[in-house]
C-alpha cells in the first residue's frame, strides 16, 4: 500500500526543528517520545495527539498554527482516527354461525375507548383469549400477582367489542363489576331481569338458577370484571354448556381458584410499546423529548393506567405550544411522588365497581384500595419491602424476612394480595409503581439498616461465590448506598472492600471504585488503620486493573508502610506479594524476587498461606521474562495444582493463561490453544472481562505467529471491544498492536500505523516495559517493510536498549529483526553477528523462534 496517498508534510515543524539544529532524536527525547514518531509527524503520515502537542507548543514556544500542528481535513472532510479505523473492520458480525333470537349485550359493558387503532402491545394476548374463549374454557385474564392498572379491564372491554368475539358468542355478552364489596345478589338480579326471568326466590342460589335455566342453550359470554374474594366471582358462574366465563382480577389465587387450570397473565408493558402509547397520548412529548420520555416509561415499568395518566397530563400541557411548559411537566414527573398523585376524573364507563363514580382517577388511589385491606403487618413489611431496588430487580424470600423481621406468613399476605409479585422459585420482586407507593409511606431507617447487615454478611461468607453474588448485585450496591447514606461506617468499610473483588472480576470498575474511596474516606476520619490497610490495597488491585502501575504501587507501600507500623503481618505479605507483581510487569526483577521472598518469609512465620498461589505465580512470571520457561513452569504448575485444591476459578484461570504463553514460545501452538481454551472457560463462568480479553490477545498472537491475518482480526475484534468496556488500558494496547502487525502482514501500512499508534501512547501511559518494547518491535517491522531502513534499525535499537536485563525473549526478537535491517543495509558482518546472538538467546531459552532464525542465518549464508 502507498503510504504517501494524500499525505502532506508539515514543513513548519520540520523547519523550526532544523532551524534549531536540533534532530527528530533530539525531539523525540524532550516530549518522552521516539525518534520515528517525530519523523512521521513532520512527513505528515500522521497527526500528534492532545499530550504531544502540548509538548510540542511548550518545547518550540510556538502556537499550534506556527507549528502545523492545526488539525487538517482529508479528501473527505473528515479526519482518520485509529478509533475510526477500527470501526471500519467487518463485523461477525369459523366463528359459530348467526342465533335464531336477538342477541343480548349487558348495557353496563363499558364502552371502547380505543376505537379501531387496537390496544398497544396487547395483539398476541387478544388473540390467545380468542384462541381459550372458542375452546369454549373458562377463560380468567390474571395480572401478574395482581398488580392494579395493568390493564386487565380494558384488555376485556376490547374483546367483547370485537366483532369476530361478538359473531362467535352469537346471542350476547354479559357483565358484573364487583369490586372489594358488591352486591351480588343485586348483580345477579340485574342480569336476570335482562333475560327476563323471575325466580321464584330472590337471594343467590335463586337468581343463578333462573339464570341458567334462562341462557339454556344459548352461546353467550360472561365477564366478571374485578373479583376480590373467590365466593364472589363462583357466583356468577353460571349458564348452559355453550356460554364461557371471563374474569379479571389483581388476586392470582382468585384467578387459579376460578379456572381450575391455566390463567393468562396480563404483563406490564414492555419498554418500545410503553413509548408507543405514550406517543399516542401525547405526540409532541415524545417528539420533542424522546429520551426523556423513554425514562419515564422506564420510570413506571411500563404500566398502562400509568401511561394513560401521564400522556393525558403532557398532551395538555403541550397543548398550549410552549415548549418550555412542556419541558417542566417532563421534569415535574422524574418524581415519583408526582406521578403517584396525578389525577384525571373518571370516564363513567371505565369506573371502577370499588370507588365512588366521582372519585378522581390516579395510581395512588388504585394502590391505595389494595393497601388499605392489608393488616397492620403486611402494610409494614410492604413498606419494608420498598428499600429493596423495584423490578426488574428480585430479591429471595430470606432477605424480605430479615428485611420486614416480620413471619414468613405475612410475605404470603402480600403475594396473595398481589401488591409482590413472585418471579422464580424464591425470588421476590415490587413494581416500580407498587415500590413508590410503598416508599413514599415509609418512615425511619430500621429496615435500611437490617437490609445493610444482611447483605454486608452475606457477601463476606460468599466473597468468591460469584453466583450468588451475580444475582444480588443489585441490591448489595443498594445496601452499600444505604450505608453510605445513613452514615454506617463500619457496614461501609465491611462491604466496600468485600464486594470489591467481585466488581473487579465483573469489571465494574467504576463502581468498586466509588464504595472503595467512600471506604477509605470513613477509615481515614476513624484512624482505622487496620481497614485503610485493606481498603488500599484493592484500591491497588483496582488501579492494576486498569492498567496503572504507578497508583497502585502507591497504594500497595502506603499500605506496607500502615501494616509494619501496626505489626499486621498478614498485610504486609498482601502488600508485598502484590508489590512483587507490579516490580515484574515493570522489568524490575530483583526488586520483585525481593518482595516475593519477603512475603514467602512472612507467610511461613505468620502461617498465613493465603497468597500462596499469587506468590508462586510471581515467581514464576520472574522466571519467564529472564527467558527460564522450564523454572516458570514449575512455578505455575505448581500453583496451579494448588488452585485447583482450593475450587478458585480466577487463579486457575489466570495460571492457564500463564501456561498457554509458555506452550506458545516453545512453538506448541495447538496445546496452547487447548489451555486457552479451558482459561476462557472457567474466566466465562464466572464473568471475568479482563480475563476474558486478555486470552483473545494471546490467541491473536498466535494467529499472528501463524500468518492467519483474518483470525487475527476476529480475536481482536471479540477482545477490543470487551477491554474497552471495562477501560484496561494494558490489553487494549496489547489487542490494537496485534492488530497493527496484522496489517503489516497484509501490507497495509497506513492502517497499521494507526493501531499501532494508539497501542504505543497506551503502553506509555500504564508504563510497562515489555509492552512498550513490543510496541517499537511492531513499529520496527513497519518501517522495514516501507523500506524506511534507517527508522527501522533506530527503533528496533530502542527496543533493544529497553528490553535488555528483563526480556530475554524481546532481546532476541530484537537482535533478529536488527539483524534483518543491517543485512539488507549491506552491512554482512553486522547481520551476521546479530543473528547468531539472537539465535544463541533463542536456543538457549528453548524458543520455537529459534529455528527461523537458523533457517534465516543459511538462506543468507551470513
Amino acid at each position: 500500500m502507498n503510504e504517501g496517498k494524500n499525505v502532506v508534510p508539515n514543513q513548519r515543524l520540520s523547519d523550526e526543528r532544523i532551524s534549531r539544529g536540533w534532530s527528530q532524536a533530539y525531539v523525540a527525547k524532550q516530549i518522552d517520545a521516539y525518534a520515528f514518531m517525530v519523523h512521521r509527524w513532520e512527513h505528515g503520515q500522521t497527526f500528534p495527539g492532545p499530550r504531544y502537542r502540548q509538548k510540542l507548543l511548550q518545547l518550540f514556544n510556538k502556537s499550534a498554527e506556527e507549528l502545523g500542528l492545526v488539525p487538517r481535513d482529508t479528501d473527505n472532510g473528515v479526519q482518520d482516527t485509529p478509533h475510526r479505523a477500527l470501526a471500519a473492520l467487518p463485523h461477525k458480525a369459523t366463528p359459530g354461525s348467526v342465533g335464531l333470537i336477538e342477541p343480548l349485550y349487558d348495557p353496563v359493558i363499558p364502552s371502547s375507548l380505543i376505537g379501531p387503532v387496537g390496544l398497544v402491545g396487547r395483539e398476541d394476548l387478544l388473540q390467545k383469549l380468542k384462541e381459550r374463549l372458542y375452546a369454549g374454557e373458562h377463560v380468567v385474564l390474571s395480572a401478574i400477582n395482581g398488580l392494579p392498572g395493568v390493564g386487565k379491564t380494558a384488555l376485556a372491554v376490547e374483546l367483547v367489542h370485537n366483532r369476530e368475539v361478538r359473531a362467535y358468542f352469537r346471542d350476547g355478552v354479559l357483565w358484573a363489576g364487583l369490586g372489594p364489596a358488591p352486591n351480588v345478589a343485586g348483580l345477579l338480579g340485574r342480569w336476570g331481569t335482562l333475560l327476563g326471568v323471575a325466580p321464584d326466590h330472590t337471594n343467590i342460589e335463586g337468581w343463578q338458577k333462573a339464570i341458567t335455566a334462562a341462557i339454556g342453550e344459548r352461546r353467550m359470554l360472561l365477564v366478571i370484571d374485578d373479583a376480590w374474594e373467590i365466593e364472589h366471582a363462583l357466583a356468577f358462574r353460571v349458564g348452559g354448556p355453550n356460554c364461557a366465563h371471563m374474569i379479571t382480577t389483581r388476586f392470582p389465587v382468585i384467578a387459579h381458584r376460578f379456572s381450575q387450570g391455566e390463567t393468562i397473565e396480563v404483563h406490564e408493558l414492555d419498554e418500545d410499546d410503553g413509548l408507543r402509547l405514550l406517543e399516542r397520548l401525547a405526540p409532541e412529548a415524545v417528539r420533542s423529548e424522546p429520551e426523556e420520555a423513554r425514562a419515564l416509561v422506564r420510570s413506571i415499568g411500563g404500566l398502562p393506567l400509568a401511561l394513560n395518566l401521564i400522556g393525558k397530563h403532557l398532551y395538555i400541557q403541550s397543548y398550549s405550544g410552549q415548549p418550555r411548559r412542556l419541558h417542566m411537566a417532563l421534569q415535574g414527573l422524574r418524581s415519583a411522588d408526582q406521578r403517584l398523585r396525578l389525577t384525571q376524573p373518571q370516564a363513567p364507563a371505565f369506573t371502577s365497581p370499588g370507588r365512588p363514580p366521582d372519585a378522581p382517577l390516579s395510581l395512588q388511589s388504585v394502590i391505595s384500595v389494595s393497601d388499605q385491606r392489608l393488616g397492620e403487618a403486611a402494610r409494614s413489611a410492604l413498606r419494608a419491602l420498598s428499600v429493596f431496588p423495584a423490578k426488574p430487580n428480585t430479591f429471595s424470600m430470606e432477605a424480605a424476612l430479615a428485611v420486614c423481621n416480620t413471619p414468613g406468613e405475612t410475605i404470603a399476605t402480600l403475594i396473595e394480595a398481589g401488591l409482590l409479585e413472585q418471579s422464580d422459585a424464591d425470588r421476590y420482586t415490587l413494581h416500580q409503581t407498587i415500590a413508590d407507593y410503598a416508599r413514599l409511606h415509609h418512615t425511619g431507617t430500621d429496615a435500611e439498616e437490617r437490609m445493610t447487615a444482611y447483605y454486608v454478611s452475606l457477601v463476606e461468607a460468599h466473597e468468591l461465590d460469584y453466583s450468588i453474588l451475580e444475582q444480588e448485585t443489585t441490591n448489595v450496591l443498594a445496601a452499600l448506598q444505604a450505608a453510605f447514606e445513613l452514615g454506617m461506617q463500619a457496614m461501609l468499610l465491611r462491604g466496600a472492600n468485600a464486594f470489591s473483588h467481585f466488581l473487579q472480576t465483573r469489571g465494574l470498575f467504576d463502581i468498586a471504585g466509588q464504595h472503595l474511596k467512600r471506604a477509605g474516606h470513613v477509615a481515614r476520619s476513624g484512624n482505622d488503620t487496620s481497614g485503610l490497610t485493606t481498603t488500599l490495597l484493592n484500591l491497588g488491585r483496582l488501579a492494576e486493573k486498569r492498567g496503572d502501575n504507578a497508583t497502585a504501587q502507591a497504594c500497595y507501600l502506603e499500605g506496607l508502610l500502615l501494616a509494619r507500623q501496626s505489626g499486621n503481618s498478614e498485610r504486609q505479605c498482601d502488600s508485598l506479594t502484590y508489590l512483587g507483581g507490579i516490580a515484574v510487569r515493570r522489568g524490575e526483577l530483583k526488586q520483585a524476587a525481593a518482595y516475593s521472598q519477603e512475603a514467602l518469609v512472612l507467610s511461613e512465620q505468620s502461617g498465613y498461606y493465603k497468597h500462596s498461589v499469587t506468590l508462586m505465580r510471581s515467581l514464576g512470571s520472574s522466571a519467564f521474562f529472564q527467558g527460564n520457561y522450564a523454572d516458570a513452569e514449575v512455578y505455575w504448575q505448581k500453583a496451579l495444582a494448588l488452585a485447583r485444591q482450593q475450587n478458585h476459578p480466577e487463579r486457575i484461570s489466570a495460571l492457564l493463561e500463564n501456561l498457554g504463553a509458555i506452550a506458545v514460545n516453545r512453538g506448541d501452538y495447538e496445546q496452547a490453544k487447548e489451555i486457552y481454551h479451558e482459561a476462557i472457560t472457567l474466566a466465562r463462568q464466572i464473568g471475568q472481562s479482563e480475563r476474558i480479553s486478555s486470552i483473545f490477545a494471546n490467541l491473536s498472537e498466535i494467529a499472528l505467529r501463524q500468518k492467519d491475518y483474518a483470525q487475527v482480526k476476529e480475536y481482536v475484534q471479540k477482545g477490543l471491544p470487551i477491554a474497552r468496556q471495562i477501560g484496561h488500558l494494558e490489553i487494549i494496547s496489547l489487542l490494537l498492536i496485534n492488530l497493527g502487525e496484522a496489517e503489516i502482514g497484509l501490507e497495509d501500512y497506513k492502517q497499521a500505523g494507526d493501531y499501532l499508534e494508539e497501542g504505543l501512547e497506551l503502553a506509555q501511559q500504564v508504563g510497562h516495559p515489555w509492552l512498550i518494547c513490543y510496541a517499537l518491535l511492531a513499529w520496527g517491522k513497519l518501517y522495514f517493510g516501507l523500506q524506511r531502513l534507517e527508522l527501522a534499525a533506530t527503533t528496533f535499537r530502542e527496543a533493544l536498549e529497553m528490553a535488555r536485563d528483563a526480556n530475554e525473549e524481546q532481546v532476541g526478537f530484537a537482535l533478529y529483526y536488527l539483524a534483518q535491517v543491517t543485512f539488507a543495509q549491506g552491512n554482512f558482518e553486522g547481520a551476521r553477528q546479530q543473528g547468531k546472538e539472537s539465535l544463541d538467546i533463542f536456543n538457549e531459552i528453548g524458543h520455537e523462534k529459534a529455528k527461523e532464525v537458523e533457517e534465516w542465518l543459511r538462506r543468507e549464508r551470513i
